[in-house]
């Protein structure tokens, strides 16, 4: 076993000679400069995965010494505690993008560290239709299913055809046709069973004929007549508008979209629609309806650029939380739990948050 320092006595202990000599370990690693949040404490070990071998190996590690284990991928959607994280953390960097066509259809298979904006872009390049709309979304093509990412009237779940995951139940590889994954609104069968099922590779089947998806509201705006537009003009229209809702990373940390859109029972969404006039609402297949909880803290509540401590709601986008560098992780948190008493006090209903949050004080 490699460390960057050199073995404790309670590495000793827990038998570290019997684990395999590839294996490299850090020790007490800087977790903010791995999110796009950049703010944080410190894992006390973390492991660079590039192979299935070596996320075997992590976790065997990790249970070795009874510590938790928590798998990160691009860091996009994580928030780490200002105390760090005791157990290890598996930074998942497998690469890989394979492609099988069949007819009109093709089938691009990628591993779970490839870039998921690097994945757009050469499906675009490919002139393979489906996921343009998902253009500009940071993060790890892993961690895709998990979320269900979506944007622009497209989430990941629409071209998915199957995932593969190691099982830490059993230590087996099983793979999940879309339909056993549970993919729906910001969730799915890997979010809600949560380090049981360790991503892979993903493959998602794409078009070779065009299938425009263009009307959302931002969309129409920015195209106007232009009705057709070719593949590589939509990747760079929600580029452009993405630019405009979301932080420049360069210079402060965010996660995007730290809320998720309340879906609510269809009298309550009457109900706060009689409060806030104008509401954008979207009836879902099961009778209850997703509320815009943007709209809600902008026009509702006037909370655009509300700020605790470092961390503030974005000026030009309300459900994305940005902090400057060097915030605590106690401001976001407590910003949060500020957001959600006042939607809770103002609608009587309850938001939830899409970013995750670990350590040890959170």
């Amino acid at each position: 076993m490699k460390t960057s320092n050199n073995e404790t006595q309670d590495d000793k202990r827990h038998g570290s000679a019997a684990l395999p000599a590839a294996l490299c370990i850090q020790r007490s690693v800087p977790l903010a400069p791995l999110t796009t949040f950049r703010i944080g404490g410190s894992a006390r070990f973390l492991v660079r995965a590039q192979t299935v071998a070596e996320v075997r190996d992590a976790i065997s590690f990790a249970r070795t010494r009874d510590l938790p284990f928590f798998i990160l991928g691009g860091g996009s959607n994580t928030l780490v505690s200002d105390g760090g994280f005791r157990g290890v953390v598996i930074k998942m960097e497998m690469r890989g993008i394979e492609e099988a066509q069949d007819g009109d259809r093709a089938l691009l298979i990628a591993s779970a560290g490839e870039s998921w904006d690097d994945l757009v872009a050469h499906a675009v390049e490919r002139e393979l239709w489906g996921i343009e709309n998902l253009s500009g979304i940071p993060g790890t093509v892993g961690a895709a299913p998990v979320q269900n990412i979506g944007a622009y009237g497209v989430e990941a779940g629409d071209t998915i055809a199957w995932v593969e995951a190691l099982d830490t139940r059993d230590d087996t590889i099983r793979t999940f046709a879309n339909g056993a994954c549970r993919l729906a609104y910001r969730t799915s069968l890997f979010k809600q069973e949560a380090n049981r099922f360790i991503i892979l590779r993903v493959a998602f089947t794409l078009s070779t004929h065009e299938c425009r998806r263009i009307e959302y509201a931002d969309m129409q705006a920015y195209f106007g007549e232009n009705t057709q537009p070719e593949l590589s003009e939509i990747r760079d229209a929600v580029l452009a508008i993405r630019h405009d809702k979301f932080p420049d990373l360069s210079q402060e940390g965010t996660a995007g979209s730290f809320f998720l859109n309340p879906i609510v029972p269809a009298e309550d969404a009457a109900r706060v629609a009689q409060l806030v006039p104008g509401l954008p609402q979207f009836p879902q297949k099961n009778g209850t309806v997703k509320l815009l909880l943007a709209f809600l803290l902008d026009r509702g509540l006037t909370l655009k650029g509300h700020a605790v401590g470092g961390a503030r709601l974005f000026e030009h986008q309300p459900i994305v939380v940005v902090a400057r560098f060097g915030a605590s992780s106690r401001d976001v948190y407590e910003l949060a739990r500020m957001i959600r008493i006042k939607v809770r006090d103002a609608y009587d209903i309850d938001i939830e948050l899409e970013v995750r949050s670990i350590g040890d004080d959170e």
